[in-house]
């Protein structure tokens, strides 16, 4: 091998910080081209790409920390994102204010995909049996108005 790709290298083993930094404007100012690259390298390892995603699920899915992220990353929602609407909840559900025991709902629009709020495991599946309408909740409550004999439920 040359003597310069040997320095260059050294250089690189020894300036990890500054490679990373020199990669990422040259990943900037050639996205195209680095996105190309990319793109023939996983076609090019597609099976072993898979396969050590494959590994690495198996090995930490179990883990708190990577159920989060995924359930977060499935959302779009940032993990500070998550913890400023718990906070603005107050760790309650956004619906029958209960406290959270477990790991709240993340409620969404299904047309929109927008988030709506956090949701406990009653109140979640609740507004999905009634597909989000406000119609049909409307007469749900009518309905349960009207056959209300004790005045109040639990929950109220």
């Amino acid at each position: 091998m040359k003597s310069a790709t040997l320095r260059m290298r050294n250089w690189r083993k020894h300036n990890p910080e500054r490679q990373r930094e020199n990669d990422r404007r040259w990943r900037r100012k050639n996205l195209s081209k680095a996105r190309a690259k990319n793109r023939a390298w996983y076609k090019k390892n597609r099976e072993y790409k898979l396969q050590q995603n494959r590994l690495w699920y198996e090995k930490n899915y179990k883990k708190k920390e990577v159920k989060t992220r995924i359930r977060l990353r499935k959302h779009r929602m940032t993990r500070q994102e998550h913890d400023l609407r718990l906070k603005e909840q107050q760790n309650r559900c956004a619906i029958c204010r209960k406290l959270f025991l477990k790991t709240p709902h993340i409620d969404h629009c299904h047309k929109t995909n927008r988030n709506r709020g956090l949701l406990c495991d009653n109140c979640n599946p609740g507004l999905g049996h009634f597909f989000d309408s406000i119609k049909i909740l409307g007469n749900a409550i009518k309905y349960l108005e009207k056959w209300n004999e004790h005045g109040k439920n639990r929950y109220a």
